[in-house]
């Protein structure tokens, strides 16, 4: 547990992936981690990524075995409309519903604090990069219709607005903010041959468990100048099959290039933030009338 957040006693565990359907919990998993909620008197929250046709059975077994097992408080947060749609019929009344990360829109690139508006003509930020998909009247109107009332959002670099009196609570992530994620995955390509890499995996063994890939984003830094760090490596080696490499081979210390970091784990691209950032998030949160859970994420959730 960080420090940040070892005073305080959890009241749930999150349990599953947002981000890809290989990464689905098994049914046995569901009933163990219900019965260690159960036991320690903690509510139980599944997460569920969004998925292709022929992961919708499987969702749905772990859906039922959660309700079946009888796990304390369930909550579900769904991350794709169709899964939504028929968990809804299935199972309606049974749990309460989440709309997920990935459902609904929030500036979250790393790069927008560093960069400014200037591509803009301008000194101030957009309203649009401090809020979300929840901030529109028709967005709101369709979640209710759906009977959803609680939204999971991130804290990004350039900061929020202040939650208005929406009819909705909110669940802040912390360190770690989603910024992209897409049925690619650059990492279930590692150690395959050619004719399979960079396609949509029809079964993975999930490499990403092992391995996290470190980025920087040199070309967004304003004012760095001559300061910034050349793509290439210092000292390509030649090749007359290949290019030169396009990457360097080790990051600098941050304290010596200040360029935005994010993280790479499989499909999904995460950024995270600082301790004097996590502590600005607390403080806004804790004046939020509407968001009242922080889910703390000890590692990538992935």
């Amino acid at each position: 547990m960080p420090s940040w957040a070892a005073q305080h006693r959890p009241s749930r565990i999150y349990f599953g992936v947002e981000f890809c359907q290989h990464l689905l919990p098994s049914e046995a998993d569901v009933i163990a981690a219900a019965e260690q909620c159960r036991s320690r008197g903690l509510g139980m929250t599944l997460l569920t990524p969004y998925v292709t046709d022929g992961w919708l059975d499987p969702v749905s077994r772990l859906v039922k075995t959660l309700i079946e097992v009888k796990a304390p408080d369930p909550e579900v947060v769904l991350n794709d409309w169709g899964l939504l749609r028929r968990l809804r019929r299935e199972f309606e009344g049974q749990v309460e519903w989440v709309l997920g990360r990935g459902l609904h829109r929030m500036m979250r690139d790393p790069r927008l604090a560093d960069v400014g508006p200037e591509h803009l003509g301008g000194d101030t930020q957009p309203d649009l990069w401090l809020e979300g998909s929840y901030s529109s009247r028709e967005f709101r109107l369709l979640l209710a219709e759906l009977d959803l009332h609680r939204v999971e959002i991130d804290y990004p670099l350039q900061g929020l607005r202040d939650l208005e009196d929406f009819p909705l609570n909110f669940s802040l992530h912390l360190p770690y903010g989603m910024i992209a994620s897409g049925r690619n995955c650059m990492v279930s390509s590692y150690g395959k041959p050619p004719s399979l890499r960079f396609m949509v995996p029809i079964a993975c063994d999930a490499p990403c468990r092992d391995f996290t890939i470190h980025l920087r984003a040199p070309w967004s830094r304003r004012g760095l100048g001559n300061n910034a760090l050349p793509l290439l490596d210092a000292n390509p080696a030649p090749s007359p099959s290949f290019p030169p490499s396009r990457r360097v081979e080790s990051l600098p210390p941050s304290g010596a290039d200040p360029s935005p970091r994010f993280l790479q784990k499989g499909n999904t691209h995460f950024y995270e933030l600082n301790e004097d950032q996590i502590l600005a998030a607390l403080q806004w949160a804790a004046s939020q009338r509407g968001l009242d859970r922080v889910v703390v994420e000890p590692a990538l959730p992935m």
